[in-house]
């Protein structure tokens, strides 16, 4: 990638781009929807895992850490899978982690392969999202879970913003709300366990400038693919901030129940 020019940063995927920075794509929620999903599925270090659409693994490595389980994280893109590696084996507990190439859509392991299943954000990115959510079912023991951290509305966004959202990710994002993603764990026979919820704090201005500055200068390239960097990261940042107005976000975690539990009236 030496050969990079000013054109090519501005016309390549963002998947592509967002790899070329080794950008750490945190779930929604961050650090605290990590923490809440470990403890409200009881993961621990006898726990298997599977990171669904891990990008370069910043879900699975802080699973490993925080509870010490074993991870194996699977994402759809060579260029995250290959810097996921690259950060494995810099880690002290690389041992844990495990990556490869793989699709959501068609996870390469025997059914009741893992404890839990944790998808950080990446389902809204995966085009039969039914299909994707009853392969986490598949793979996951009885009785365990399956977890699911998603962007979802709680205000309808313009159509305008929407269309420039598609038009950059070159996925077809809906303005889902959060009953279109718990109707999706019911329809895939999944038992409703755990929700947390809360709207997505917007930035300034001048903190996505920074930010885009900061990350930008990190990857030391001539100053015109520094710059052409920063423009189209800040574009796409910005894009983002916007969008922050109308969303909120969900820990979702269900459970695999082999049993289905008898109607209940006054727990609901």
């Amino acid at each position: 990638m030496h050969k990079l020019s000013a054109q090519q940063i501005e016309n390549m995927p963002y998947v592509e781009f967002m790899a070329l920075l080794n950008e750490v794509n945190r779930p929604p929620g961050g650090q605290i929807s990590v923490r809440q999903s470990i403890q409200n599925s009881f993961i621990n270090h006898k726990s298997k895992v599977l990171d669904i659409g891990c990008n370069t693994g910043y879900c699975t490595f802080e699973i490993a850490h925080l509870a010490k389980a074993d991870v194996t994280g699977i994402d759809i893109s060579p260029n995250m899978v290959e810097a996921a590696k690259l950060y494995q084996s810099k880690d002290p507990l690389g041992h844990l982690v495990n990556f490869l190439v793989a699709d959501g859509m068609e996870i390469p392991f025997k059914d009741e392969s893992f404890d839990v299943a944790f998808s950080g954000g990446s389902t809204a990115f995966i085009k039969n999202k039914k299909k994707a959510i009853s392969e986490y079912a598949r793979v996951v023991k009885p009785w365990g879970f399956v977890i699911d951290i998603n962007f979802f509305y709680h205000k309808k966004p313009p159509v305008s913003l929407l269309n420039n959202l598609n038009n950059l990710l070159e996925i077809s994002i809906e303005p889902w709300g959060l009953e279109y993603w718990m109707n999706l764990y019911k329809i895939c026979g999944l038992e409703k366990y755990y929700t947390f919820t809360d709207k997505v704090k917007l930035v300034s201005k001048n903190d996505v400038k920074l930010y885009c500055r900061t990350i930008a200068q990190e990857k030391k390239y001539s100053s015109e693919i520094e710059s052409a960097i920063y423009r189209r990261l800040n574009k796409t940042m910005t894009l983002f901030n916007k969008n922050h107005k109308y969303l909120s976000y969900g820990v979702i975690i269900s459970r695999k129940r082999p049993i289905k539990e008898q109607i209940s009236l006054f727990d609901q």
